[in-house]
């Protein structure tokens, strides 16, 4: 997989001049001066302000702003601008507005209300994005291609006869013939088997459930056509300005796409990341997107967008207090970001998000948030030289989107089975011991990892068993949980029980299981077959009876009819061995458990810290990163490992045991010479 790494450590944010005053861009071009910003995005949403009906085109405004941005020496992020449709488009080409589950159609008045399959729809913004290429290719502003935006995160559907006709083609060429597809998807089921390609529906509203596998597939479907749509207009894009890099944002708690599928679309990554301020939010939230995000390409990413300070769409939206900007964006930079973009620039004035924070507040440059913003710009030139560098993980997390859609539309066993959940369940309990870990999808090359934890791994594709198996056959420790190894690629539960294919790797076979009330809980009791731990732990959501093949229970049940039967397995598989955890253990069991196999696999934490200290490293050509991030709010002493180093934020020496204060980071150059 070829590398991309972008030109500088670019700051800046989403920049929309036209809905002020003229005058308004001299002063913004004095404040981001000020603050060093060096990259604004424009032009998002602003089809209608290029087209405002069908046959006139108005640049000049856009012209204006690009020659602005240039002459101050600010880049371009410049987007196609097709996320937003103009009215005159919904009126006089009404096919192009998405159609609900119940046949209704949406009306324009937001963004991202079009139908991704429209034909209307895909000429008109092939017309506007050949015109943008061809206008701005050779301008200094023009720094990368911002494509659409957030594709899929508002409307992830469209019914109308426009894309049911499309998906019918797709099932056929998919299946062949309507009977292959009924026996695939199991449509014999509550007789709704389909016998001319003209029957078939889509999941549109009916009386009861809809079969799973047509959902999935369903999902499938759609994933392709959002990628159509991203595809059609870079394809222009490379044609045009092949020297441009092309990315587009996405959001890592959004499932509608699969954003594995999406990578190699994408020169690079490119994340809105707005995880909630709140003093209760875990840390851990944000590095887990950012671990998502960094491992769709396996190269580092840019935070294309994050809040200054509060949102606008939460129940309650609480600020991000002094200092919080700054350590986000240095955890962004620690997992792997190489750019550091806000939304917005300037406060709107208008519309929705007039109360979305931005750099410049309402109230202007005499600000607390933009005080804040001024000194960060101010230390990343410090920075430059961790650009392209990679983040070091001997440890993978396994993340499969198909998974998590069929996972949570499958009616029962529990409708509180949350696959992101327990994702951050394994995931925290390592980004608590500084355990770094790569996200990783099911296909990916695991050999060079050490430990591979799949949580939830409830389907299992082609390819995979093969690829688990010679990864812990040759020395490699492999944990999966409760839920996993059950159905094939098109949602079929596999013959003989589960964990299906896994079975003989993980030496078990689940005879039943319980999805327990949320008042309801199990306990994990540990014997002596677990160094370290020991004694009684809380067990939620879910316990299975297994029956043993060859694996070694490690803990079991403590209550119920489960009491004695095994909740933790391993089982020796060649070199390596393999753990099977039949039920969500809360953190005290995950964190000492998790770091005594990784240690026996030789990987230890970056950095011993106090708790809530985070500490990753970042390398390139033997030069080491170290980001040691202090997430409390009071302040901790640090011991770094051994020799001097120089923090870059500083630009001091510093050796031994450091002082750290609230929400502050340093970023060490190790042992520099």
């Amino acid at each position: 997989m070829k590398k991309f790494i972008l030109s500088g450590l670019y700051f800046g944010g989403d920049y929309t001049p036209e809905h002020f005053p003229r005058a308004v861009m001299d002063e913004d071009m004095r404040l981001m001066k000020q603050a060093g910003v060096n990259l604004a995005t424009v032009n998002v949403f602003s089809w209608v302000q290029l087209q405002p009906n069908e046959e006139a085109w108005t640049f000049d405004w856009l012209d204006e702003v690009m020659n602005t941005l240039a002459e101050n020496g600010v880049g371009a992020d410049l987007g196609t601008a097709t996320a937003s449709t103009p009215a005159w488009m919904a009126k006089t080409y009404p096919e192009i507005l998405p159609i609900d589950d119940k046949g209704l159609p949406y009306h324009h008045g937001s963004r991202q209300t079009f139908n991704p399959n429209s034909p209307v729809y895909r000429e008109k913004s092939a017309i506007l994005v050949r015109k943008l290429a061809e206008r701005y290719r050779n301008h200094p502003a023009l720094c990368m291609w911002h494509v659409n935006n957030e594709l899929s995160q508002l409307l992830n559907y469209d019914y109308s006869d426009i894309t049911i006709r499309k998906f019918r083609a797709w099932c056929q060429a998919r299946f062949g013939t309507c009977e292959a597809m009924n026996r695939t998807w199991g449509l014999h089921f509550w007789g709704n088997n389909i016998h001319d390609w003209d029957e078939l529906m889509p999941p549109m509203r009916t009386a009861h459930q809809v079969n799973t596998s047509l959902l999935l597939d369903w999902k499938r479907f759609t994933n392709e056509c959002y990628m159509e749509v991203a595809r059609a207009e870079i394809e222009i894009l490379r044609e045009v300005t092949p020297n441009v890099p092309v990315t587009t944002n996405f959001l890592y708690e959004f499932k509608n796409l699969d954003y594995f599928a999406w990578a190699d679309m994408l020169d690079f990554i490119s994340v809105s990341s707005f995880p909630d301020p709140k003093v209760t939010n875990h840390p851990g939230e944000a590095a887990l997107s950012h671990d998502m995000m960094r491992g769709l390409k396996d190269q580092p990413f840019v935070l294309l967008e994050q809040a200054p300070s509060q949102v606008n769409w939460r129940l309650a939206n609480v600020n991000k207090k002094p200092g919080v900007m700054r350590l986000w964006s240095h955890q962004g930079m620690a997992h792997g970001s190489d750019g550091f973009l806000f939304f917005q620039w300037r406060a709107s004035v208008h519309g929705s998000e007039k109360f979305h924070s931005a750099m410049v507040p309402h109230i202007g440059e005499d600000s607390r948030v933009f005080r804040e913003m001024t000194a960060f710009g101010r230390e990343l030139p410090h920075l430059r030289e961790i650009v392209g560098s990679d983040v070091r993980a001997d440890i993978a997390m396994v993340l499969d989107y198909n998974t998590w859609w069929t996972v949570e539309f499958t009616p029962g066993p529990t409708a509180l089975l949350s696959y992101l959940d327990n994702l951050k369940a394994y995931h925290y309990a390592l980004f608590e011991q500084n355990l770094t870990v790569d996200v990783v999808p099911v296909d990916r090359d695991l050999s060079r990892y050490k430990v591979v934890i799949a949580p939830l791994l409830y389907m299992i594709k082609p390819g995979f068993k093969e690829s688990i198996e010679r990864f812990t056959a040759s020395g490699g420790v492999f944990v999966t949980t409760f839920f996993s190894g059950v159905v094939n690629e098109f949602d079929e539960v596999f013959h003989g029980g589960y964990p299906g294919p896994l079975s003989e790797l993980l030496g078990v076979k689940v005879e039943e299981f319980e999805a327990m009330k949320p008042y309801v809980q199990n306990r994990v009791v540990v014997g002596d077959d677990l160094p370290g731990l020991s004694g009684d732990y809380d067990a939620t959501l879910w316990c299975d009876i297994l029956q043993l093949h060859g694996a070694t229970p490690l803990a079991t049940f403590g209550e119920d009819y489960f009491k004695g039967s095994p909740a933790v397995t391993m089982n020796e598989f060649g070199k390596g061995r393999a753990y099977y955890i039949a039920t969500l253990p809360t953190k005290d069991f995950l964190k000492p458990f998790l770091k005594q196999l990784c240690a026996e696999q030789g990987v230890r934490p970056v950095l011993e810290t106090p708790e809530g200290v985070e500490a990753v490293v970042r390398s390139r050509d033997g030069t080491d990163y170290l980001f040691v991030l202090n997430h409390n709010y009071e302040p901790v002493e640090v011991t770094l490992p051994p020799g001097w180093h120089f923090d870059l934020l500083t630009q001091i020496r510093v050796e031994g045991v450091v002082a750290l204060g609230p929400v502050q980071t340093l970023i060490l150059k190790e042992n520099p010479t």
